[in-house]
């Protein structure tokens, strides 16, 4: 514990240099160390790239993936120890086709391409058809795609592969919904290669949801297991699934109500088995009146938690689990909260017209309504909603929760900050940077009109720490931190804006 206590502001930051062909339209993914060098892909219109960066951040090398073709769409990427996978997709005439290929430590390709699979979408058919998820090891990874004949029953088709893209399994079943105000979400694949999601209802469109079951299809089974979970008294916001891959559990997350449309009182937690036999554990736990005097920021205690969204699930060795959600939301409340917003994965897409329905998976991370997460990307060349003119993002307090392995809550704190800005939420919200004794939440603090870098710690008892401001911040360098990446046990890749342009920066810890 002493060892791995360090303080924040004995650290180090490099930045490269701006790249010109760095333009806010570039859409780009951190994918780590390889060999005492960092590597990120880039993405300009139809030109992808890896750029090598030395432990000084100074270029190296620049790899142009001329191999991708024009019309690509939905690059997805995931990390090992010494390479990468790329899984795209493009069209050609009437054919979509999905791809694999693994790049190298030096950023070049190792073998030619991989074709995954191909759909034949017609002339006016759907062209982003493949959803792409890995295992939390990214031992596993799967490809697959829903297709909707009937607005009650879709055709779920799976293919499960190794890191090294050899296929394992294919996998075809039919899903039948009963209404339209049901749906599926929150795809997951554990490291035994088992597929997860939830089948939620609603009374209406909008709604809270009143029916929730947890379903697998195992690994190397055809038929679908289901736990259909009980609410007693309770409706739920959006329910998220988290894996423990060490005691072999599923977990089920989501704020509840006891109204339709009413305040959020709590958080729901059920755990479960993998094979959906053993006992399961469901439990309500109730906010209190002094959690919510700590969370509550500008709101009143009773309203408290309503601009509250989960984003980080943190599985402890033990079976317990460690909880963050934060308060986000813009001055013009019809465009960003859980009544007038519309997502697939919240409320459930509809379904209801013929032709494949993608799936747009968030990391591991979680989730939040500014797509924080995923590899969409704005003009910022991040993810983002693009709002009118006048709108004013907000990012507030952090709520951090410790509950064991039985969902019992153990403590719960908070993490106070207040951040907004106009237009445009790229420096907003925070990231974790994971030291072993204890977790820092990095965010940027306003002085004067200018982001800097600040962190408060969390240690395993729940008590929280300020810690000094970060040194070494040269001025004029913003710092995008929720899109920062841990890549070694004291490093993280920051993407930063300076003087309008991008560059990239590495911070030791």
């Amino acid at each position: 514990m002493v060892l791995s206590s360090l303080n924040v502001s004995a650290q180090r930051i490099y930045y490269s240099e701006p790249d010109r062909d760095d333009t806010r339209q570039m859409k780009f993914e951190m994918l780590g160390k390889f060999q005492n060098q960092y590597l990120i892909y880039k993405n300009m219109r139809t030109r992808h790239s890896i750029a090598v960066y030395s432990p000084e951040m100074q270029q190296k090398d620049k790899v142009e993936l001329d191999f991708i073709p024009e019309r690509t769409f939905n690059v997805e990427v995931f990390t090992y120890s010494d390479f990468s996978v790329l899984i795209y997709q493009y069209q050609r005439r009437n054919v979509v086709y999905c791809m694999g290929v693994k790049i190298g430590a030096d950023g070049k390709k190792i073998g030619e391409p991989l074709q995954i699979d191909t759909t034949d979408v017609g002339a006016f058919g759907d062209s982003k058809i493949y959803s792409v998820i890995a295992s939390d090891d990214r031992q596993k990874i799967m490809v697959f795609k829903i297709k909707g004949r009937e607005r009650d029953q879709m055709t779920v088709s799976t293919l499960l592969l190794s890191q090294n893209l050899i296929p394992l399994r294919r996998s075809r079943f039919d899903y039948v919904l009963e209404s339209s105000r049901e749906s599926i979400a929150d795809f997951y694949l554990d490291n035994d290669g088992n597929f997860l999601f939830t089948h939620v209802g609603r009374p209406a469109q909008r709604e809270y949801i009143n029916k929730l079951k947890l379903v697998v299809l195992p690994a190397y089974g055809d038929t679908l297991r289901s736990l259909p979970l009980q609410l007693d008294n309770i409706l739920l916001d959006e329910a998220r699934i988290k894996v423990d891959n060490l005691n072999k559990r599923y977990i089920v997350l989501s704020y509840f109500s006891k109204a339709r449309r009413g305040q959020v009182e709590g958080l729901y937690v059920a755990m479960t088995d993998q094979n959906l036999e053993g006992n399961t554990i469901e439990r309500a736990i109730l906010f209190d009146q002094d959690f919510r005097n700590l969370a509550k920021g500008e709101s009143s205690s009773k309203l408290a938690f309503n601009d509250y969204f989960l984003k980080h699930f943190i599985v402890k060795k033990d079976g317990g689990i460690l909880v963050t959600g934060e308060a986000v939301y813009t001055n013009q409340r019809n465009s960003m909260n859980r009544w007038d917003m519309m997502s697939p994965w919240m409320w459930g897409n509809p379904w209801g017209m013929p032709g494949f329905m993608p799936w747009n998976a968030w990391n591991n991370w979680g989730w939040s309504p500014w797509g924080w997460g995923g590899m969409g990307m704005d003009g910022w060349g991040m993810p983002g909603m693009r709002g009118p003119v006048s709108t004013r993002y907000y990012a507030d307090n952090v709520m951090v929760l410790s509950l064991d392995a039985s969902a019992r809550l153990q403590w719960s704190n908070v993490i106070n900050k207040s951040q907004y800005d106009d237009e445009t939420d790229h420096m907003l919200s925070y990231q974790i940077m994971n030291v072993g004794g204890e977790l820092f939440f990095l965010y940027n603090e306003w002085q004067r009109r200018t982001p800097l870098l600040s962190a408060q710690s969390v240690k395993p008892d729940g008590k929280v720490d300020r810690q000094p401001p970060l040194k070494s911040l040269d001025r004029g360098y913003e710092f995008m931190i929720r899109f920062g990446k841990q890549v070694s046990a004291r490093e993280m890749l920051v993407p930063c804006m300076y003087r309008n342009n991008f560059v990239f920066a590495r911070i030791e810890f």
